[in-house]
């Protein structure tokens, strides 16, 4: 699966590098930069595949973590490219003893290639692809105590940098509003394939009735921008 989603994730970067090439040397505008910041919010789930004839409660191994994520946005035409503070809550229930919710605060890199197209003059729209990654710095419980994640088959636990950090690989869909000739607001719809974090790999392997896991992600994005 994960190299599957790495080579996936490299032809549609590679292809959408060629367009971007051959719509530049036809004539398009000129390369120019935008700079802006606005907020994404992001469900990442498991999505589980089970052989009915062994007995278990798969609802008891469910994970999802919904963020919201102020970021900043450096945008040259072809490109775009995120930093951001992820503010996340974790929902998560193993052998039918919750250990979550519990708060997540991280940081995410994002990198984008896009092919724009100029719908008029007030707006452009643009399919992209590329991938984030999310690194959680810290987890904490509703008490204040630090969320210790299972990771390991023998009990052991991890702290969220070594347990829920994740490379996403993206598609979509983008539009940029333009209000004057530099102003505008971007909107942004994607859908992603996340590598399993080593939660994920440790709850899949811990149960014999797991025939798949798909960890994946929908994300919505907002931003206002200025393009120089």
């Amino acid at each position: 699966m994960k190299k599957k989603c790495m080579i996936l994730a490299a032809a549609l970067c590679v292809t959408a590098a060629v367009f971007a090439e051959e719509t530049e040397s036809a004539g398009a505008p000129a390369l120019r930069v935008s700079l802006g910041g606005g907020g994404m919010v992001s469900g990442n789930m498991s999505t589980w595949g089970v052989d009915k004839d062994k007995p278990g409660d798969l609802g008891r191994y469910n994970s999802s973590i919904l963020n919201t994520a102020p970021y900043f946005m450096f945008d040259a035409k072809f490109i775009e490219v995120n930093i951001g503070l992820l503010l996340g809550q974790a929902q998560n229930s193993n052998l039918g003893n919750p250990v979550f919710p519990a708060d997540a605060l991280g940081v995410l890199f994002g990198a984008y290639l896009k092919l724009p197209f100029a719908l008029s003059e007030m707006f452009t729209l643009y399919p992209l692809a590329g991938a984030r990654y999310d690194l959680y710095l810290l987890s904490q419980k509703s008490d204040g105590r630090d969320a210790a994640f299972p990771t390991g088959s023998n009990g052991e636990t991890s702290g969220a940098l070594e347990a829920l950090s994740t490379v996403t690989f993206s598609l979509g869909i983008g539009l940029d509003t333009f209000f004057t000739g530099h102003l505008f607001l971007r909107t942004e719809l994607l859908y992603g394939i996340s590598l399993p974090n080593k939660m994920d790999v440790h709850l899949k392997d811990s149960r014999s009735d797991v025939e798949w896991q798909l960890s994946h992600s929908g994300d919505f994005k907002i931003a206002i921008g200025y393009r120089f």
